[in-house]
């Protein structure tokens, strides 16, 4: 009976595993830095885009850019070592209403790319939203890779 327990407790365990691929642990791949939503009414410059970040200069010329209308950086560690992490940023429309959010959702590796799923949502018809002009954004730190990277959206 103990053997039993003991095999349906581990079948458990496994099967409850993050989405990471591979046998790779959550917590070294992907790290959120920032989720969130932008409150500059689009003045910031970004559109909808996905962008992967591997130097330190287009990591300052990303946050000049991010800090432009509100000072976001303040509200998350800026200091990246980009010789063991890039940074992932995914970045939706601006919308007219609060409700919605964008998010680095999973990251698995298939052969020679690394796959990195962003989920949009938005609030159901039913939803209490407030009249904001917003750009949702989440940012990540993964590990270094030489792996072509591909968004895919959920």
């Amino acid at each position: 009976m103990k053997l039993l327990s003991l095999t349906l407790s581990l079948f458990f365990y496994l099967s409850c595993s993050p989405k990471i691929t591979n046998s790779m642990d959550v917590q070294q791949i992907m790290k959120s830095l920032y989720e969130g939503a932008l409150t500059g009414a689009g003045e910031e410059g970004f559109k909808k885009e996905n962008i992967v970040i591997q130097s330190v200069e287009d990591w300052k010329a990303f946050l000049t850019k991010l800090d432009s209308i509100n000072k976001v950086s303040e509200e998350f560690n800026t200091n990246i070592d980009f010789s063991k992490k890039s940074v992932i940023v995914a970045i939706d429309s601006v919308r007219n209403t609060t409700g919605f959010t964008i998010k680095v959702n999973e990251v698995s590796q298939k052969g020679k790319t690394l796959e990195i799923v962003i989920n949009h949502k938005g609030p159901k018809p039913t939803d209490m939203v407030g009249m904001a002009i917003t750009q949702p954004i989440h940012i990540v730190t993964i590990n270094k890779t030489d792996k072509n990277i591909v968004f895919v959206e959920e």
